[in-house]
């Protein structure tokens, strides 16, 4: 993958709710598991063509989150008759309902689909050859669907995110243009020593040589050991038990419980689909860190996914120790990039870490526009928002927010 800095459906024909015909162009809506699949090949081949895709929009990774998350996305796919009819773009999204205070209103916000995982890295899948055509032809059938807002979120094509926001009529629509999370990123050389020389700090490297040193000698109290699938019950567990207790800190025990069983699905995506590169180290054999990461092996990156150490020991050691060999395996297996993922933290520099800040763009109906906001699929969502409203005290907005909802169900 690169980043750009700068099965078929129901048919939606151009000229019908998508807008003025545009000659060559079709829009299809694809909302069952069946029709995803039917997609696979068109879609792998799209993959192929498209050079800022990336593991997490591939159709393997998202087999499972649409399987899991049923009801709650859709696949917008533009096929291309300039292309014999195979599609030349593609969007998954995910439907998610809530109360728009700014609105008054409740309404259906709309984001690219690898969210579901919580993927940080998400986008469209797009032909370069064809994007002047399959943009605009997203944009119409997307503005046909009914939404408040659509968050293009953690886009590794920022520029081709800004012109498919730009697709969207400037009298109906609004876009907000804004950054995502800094990410570092490691550019990987070909042999683990040339990495130390020359992309960590000096200071990173003599701690790296000490630490992983010890490791490789006889009776070393450590050990490190790479997760298969004999061990991967075992080892996830220990890893999200080193998580948790920072989790139910800053989230709160439901909070924390929903973020440990999304992050248990993607690490058991990744090894369905044989991208995951798990390391955990042990002291005798209490668990005392570990680190997993999702492998893009089409554009050879390796992407941190989650990573813990024991509180107890030394963090800093642990952590450093876990990513120094990751890269070390990533080398020695031809990749060219390592991805630490969201956050800024000095040690990711250290060990040779360089920005990136995905797009962030996010288009909102305006006043101009008198299309439905509330998608009936997000009904669910919406009446756990009204109950939220009535438990805050907020009867006037629970009351609006009853009679959209009475409104809808007709």
């Amino acid at each position: 993958m690169m980043f750009d800095q700068a099965a078929m459906g129901p048919t939606w024909a151009e000229g019908s709710a998508q807008g003025p015909a545009r000659a060559g162009t079709s829009v299809h809506v694809v909302d069952s598991l069946e029709g995803f699949r039917k997609l696979r090949p068109a879609w792998r081949a799209l993959e192929a063509r498209d050079p800022f895709s990336s593991v997490f929009v591939g159709h393997a990774w998202l087999e499972r989150v649409l399987r899991d998350g049923a009801g709650r996305w859709r696949v917008y796919v533009v096929r291309s008759a300039a292309a014999q009819g195979a599609p030349v773009a593609i969007c998954t999204t995910v439907l998610h309902g809530g109360w728009n205070a700014d609105a008054g209103a409740m309404e259906t916000t709309l984001a690219t689909g690898g969210l579901l995982t919580g993927a940080e890295l998400t986008g469209i899948l797009c032909d370069p050859d064809h994007e002047a055509e399959a943009l605009p032809a997203l944009a119409r059938a997307l503005a046909a669907r009914p939404w408040g807002r659509l968050v293009l979120a953690q886009d590794a094509a920022p520029a081709r995110a800004a012109r498919l926001a730009a697709c969207f009529p400037a009298d109906r629509f609004a876009v907000e243009a804004g950054e995502g999370a800094i990410r570092l990123q490691v550019p990987l050389p070909d042999t683990f020593e040339t990495w130390l020389q020359t992309g960590a700090s000096r200071e990173t490297a003599r701690r790296v040589r000490r630490f992983c040193r010890l490791l490789g000698q006889p009776g070393a109290a450590r050990r490190l050991d790479q997760t298969d699938r004999d061990s991967f019950s075992r080892d996830s567990d220990a890893l999200l038990a080193l998580c948790r207790p920072g989790w139910d800190a800053a989230q709160g025990t439901d909070g924390a419980g929903r973020r440990a069983a999304q992050v248990r699905a993607a690490l058991a995506n990744a090894l369905r689909t044989e991208c995951l590169l798990m390391l955990v180290l042990r002291e005798g054999d209490r668990v005392v860190g570990g680190l997993a990461h999702v492998l893009d092996h089409e554009s050879d990156r390796v992407h941190v996914l989650l990573g813990g150490a024991d509180a107890g020991g030394a963090e800093a050691s642990i952590g450093l120790v876990l990513h120094a060999e990751a890269i070390r395996w990533a080398i020695s297996h031809g990749f060219t990039y390592y991805d630490f993922g969201n956050g800024d933290a000095a040690y990711k520099r250290g060990l040779g870490g360089r920005p990136f800040r995905p797009a962030q763009v996010t288009v909102r109906r305006t006043g101009g526009d008198a299309g439905p906001r509330l998608d009936r699929a997000t009904l669910g969502d919406a009446l756990h928002g009204l109950v939220g409203l009535l438990d805050a005290g907020r009867v006037e907005d629970a009351r609006r927010a009853a009679a959209q909802l009475a409104a809808l169900a007709r």
